[in-house]
């Protein structure tokens, strides 16, 4: 006769069963037990199954049963930490952090300010203001900087730069060294926290009210 999911075999060849179970990467527990009964059941009187061989097949179901079992606890685990680290991450909406790129966001007349990491000490730091339509509103010139972050205030960008009109401004910063060679700088500012994804392999992103996307890694909370 044929099972489903087996090679045909006689009442005499006991074995046939015992080599398509092993060859099999698919069987689940009713599978595996099926198996084992449909064997017994059809197995030859004269000739039946060796004890130990039996004895094996009894235990790799139960290492079966018990790798079904581990999985779906760590299944469970894995869940619940997901969970967990979903509700951790949802805290941080509307929480203010320090994060890459030079955003100026004035409103009511007011704007938080800027830091400049500039990563060598240099003769000349600039900052270019533009606007939200991408025009350059003003240059604005510091010089003999030390290496370091350097702390600029709304009030104080806004005064050098003559903005008094509400928006949205972006702070673009370069510096030279003595010799004229470009020093390595980095603008910070900060930002609202609008939203938190998290991908399947565990990486925060987080969206700022300026559109900003930035790594949780990234930021500094404030």
């Amino acid at each position: 006769m044929t099972i489903e999911g087996v090679s045909s075999y006689t009442s005499t060849d006991s074995t046939n069963v015992t080599t398509t179970t092993s060859s099999s990467s698919s069987l689940d527990q009713v599978d595996f037990l099926t198996l084992l009964t449909t064997q017994l059941e059809y197995q030859d009187p004269t000739n039946p199954v060796d004890n130990t061989e039996m004895i094996n097949q009894m235990t790799n179901y139960s290492m079966l049963e018990q790798d079904v079992a581990q999985n779906e606890n760590l299944e469970t685990i894995i869940n619940q930490l997901s969970a967990l680290s979903a509700l951790s991450t949802s805290s941080y909406i509307g929480r203010d952090v320090m994060a890459d790129g030079g955003i100026l966001t004035v409103e009511d007349g007011e704007a938080d300010g800027i830091t400049i990491d500039l990563q060598e000490d240099a003769a000349t730091l600039g900052l270019n203001i533009y606007d939200s339509d991408g025009n350059l509103v003003k240059t604005l010139y510091y010089s003999d900087q030390e290496a370091g972050e350097i702390e600029f205030t709304g009030e104080q960008i806004m005064n050098a730069a003559g903005i008094s009109d509400d928006g949205t401004y972006t702070v673009l910063s370069f510096a030279y060294d003595e010799n004229e060679d470009s020093v390595a700088v980095y603008t910070k500012s900060a930002g609202t926290i609008t939203a938190v994804e998290q991908d399947s392999s565990g990486n925060t992103t987080l969206t700022l009210d300026d559109g900003r996307e930035v790594s949780i890694t990234d930021v500094t909370f404030i």
